[in-house]
């Protein structure tokens, strides 16, 4: 491994994509610009240069836009194999949300927003059936059954 990570503004010129064949990604959904956009994530080229390991979508809209500096996650990554393995880790996180932690959002939408069904799944760039299933989870279910479903045990 090389240096400790770092995070810098990186110059456009400076970061590649070379690993961009091995991420075709899949489209973002709708709703997901709520949030601050993320720094790319990178590793440091032996020339001096940087590779995206995360974020190929980001670095092109930015460069589309002008962007001259980009802010980038310079993770400490030392040979070929270890950045392909980053780059499957950066985008395949845990999954940290269960189907009842969905439930209690949208009952609470619901309830303390007063937002009907439909509306909570154009809000949340979901299906009505998704939201209509979630809404089933808050009300319906037993507290023993709801928290082996968070615990993400199965429900016999």
């Amino acid at each position: 491994m090389g240096d400790a990570t770092e995070v810098r503004w990186l110059p456009m010129e400076d970061v590649g994509t070379r690993l961009s064949s091995l991420r075709r990604g899949r489209p973002k959904r709708s709703g997901a610009d709520d949030l601050a956009e993320l720094p790319l994530r990178v590793m440091r080229g032996a020339d001096g240069t940087f590779e995206v390991l995360d974020g190929f979508k980001r670095l092109a809209r930015w460069k589309a836009e002008g962007a001259e500096l980009v802010p980038a996650v310079v993770e400490a990554i030392g040979r070929p194999f270890e950045a392909k393995r980053a780059l499957l880790r950066a985008n395949a996180p845990p999954r940290t949300l269960t189907a009842m932690d969905e439930a209690r959002v949208v009952a609470s939408m619901q309830k303390e927003e007063g937002f009907s069904p439909p509306a909570i799944a154009e809000l949340l760039g979901r299906r009505p059936c998704w939201v209509t299933k979630r809404l089933a989870l808050a009300e319906d279910l037993s507290p023993e059954v709801a928290a082996r479903i968070d615990a993400g045990r199965p429900v016999s």
